[in-house]
C-alpha cells in the first residue's frame, strides 16, 4: 500500500483514506518539526542551522524539480538520504527503539509481532527493505507530489526518515511471515531427517564417531561452524533449544541460521537443475 506523507490532511493510502489516527494529523506534522528539532540538538546544531538547513534543502528541491527528480544530482541526493536514514535505522532497530518510532507515526506493528532481541543480519535486512521503500514513498509523495515544504519545520532528512518510518511496518510484517514460514518448515524437514537418527545423548564413543560421520555427509556444504555443530547436537538428540545454547546462540537466531542455510541450498539445487 502506498502511503502520503505529511502535508495539508496528513498521511494518507492511495486511497486517500488517512492512515493516522482521526484527529492526529496535525500531531503528526508537528511530531516531524519536533524530530528535526531534537536531531538537530543531537548534532550540536542550533535554531539558526536548523532554518539554514531548511532553505537549502528548499533549494535543492527546486534543482531537483528541473531536472524531473532523476539524473546525477537526484541519485547523489537520494544516496545521501538513504544513508542517513541507514545510520539511524539501523540502530533504532537494534535498540528497538524504532517500533516506539513507527507507533508514533501512527503505523504500529502489533505487539505479539515484535520479536527482541533479533539477530543483526535480521535487523540489517528489514532495515535495507525499509530504506528502499521509505525512498520510493519519498520520490512519489514528498518530491513529486510535492508534500515536503520548508514551512512544514522538516528538512528532507527527516521526511525521508518519516517515510522510513510509514515504511517500517509493512517491510517488518513481511519478514516476520517469512521468518514463520520458514521456521515452520525448517522444523518439518528436521523432524523427517532427526526421526531416522538414534537419540545418542548416552551412547558410547564409537557410535558418537558414527553418528558424527552420517550428519558429515550432510552438513559439508556448510560454512556457518555454528550452524554445523548445532545440527550435529540435533542429531544427537538434543532439543533446538539445547543445541542453540550449547553453541551460544539463542533459539530464535539458531532457527534464522537454519531457515537461511536451506534457502540458500534449495536456490543452489534450482540453479543446478536449471543449467
Amino acid at each position: 500500500m502506498e502511503h502520503e506523507l505529511a502535508g495539508p490532511g496528513g498521511p494518507r493510502s492511495a486511497s486517500g483514506r488517512s492512515i493516522i489516527r482521526p484527529g492526529a494529523a496535525a500531531e503528526h506534522g508537528e511530531r516531524l518539526a519536533a524530530l528535526d528539532e531534537e536531531l538537530v540538538r543531537a548534532g550540536g546544531g542550533t535554531a539558526g542551522d536548523r532554518a539554514a538547513r531548511l532553505a537549502a534543502d528548499a533549494e535543492v528541491v527546486r534543482r531537483l524539480r528541473q531536472v524531473g527528480f532523476a539524473g546525477p544530482l537526484y541519485q547523489q541526493v537520494m544516496g545521501q538520504l538513504m544513508q542517513y536514514g541507514w545510520n539511524v535505522l539501523t540502530p533504532w532497530c537494534g535498540s528497538g527503539i524504532v517500533f516506539a518510532q513507527a507507533r508514533a507515526a501512527g503505523r504500529p506493528v502489533p505487539e505479539s509481532m515484535i520479536v527482541t532481541p533479533w539477530e543483526r543480519d535480521d535487523r540489517h535486512e528489514v532495515a535495507t527493505e525499509t530504506i528502499l521503500a521509505g525512498a520510493r514513498l519519498f520520490h512519489r509523495q514528498a518530491l513529486v507530489n510535492g508534500r515536503w515544504s520548508p514551512t512544514g519545520g522538516a528538512s528532507l532528512t527527516t521526511f525521508y526518515l518519516g517515510a522510513c518510518l510509514l515504511s517500517f511496518k509493512g517491510e517488518y510484517q513481511r519478514w516476520h511471515r517469512s521468518r514463520t514460514a520458514a521456521a515452520r518448515q525448517v522444523s518439518e524437514d528436521a523432524d523427517e531427517v532427526l526421526a531416522a537418527l538414534p537419540d545418542q545423548r548416552a551412547v558410547d564413543p564409537l557410535e558418537a564417531v558414527v553418528l558424527r560421520s552420517q550428519v558429515a555427509s550432510v552438513l559439508t556444504a556448510l560454512p556457518d561452524p555454528k550452524l554445523r555443530e548445532a545440527l550435529v547436537l540435533r542429531g544427537a538428540g538434543y532439543s533446538q533449544a539445547e543445541a542453540a545454547h550449547r553453541v551460544d546462540l539463542s533459539t530464535k537466531a539458531l532457527e534464522s541460521r537454519v531457515g537461511r542455510a536451506r534457502t540458500k541450498h534449495r536456490n543452489d539445487n534450482s540453479d543446478s537443475v536449471t543449467n
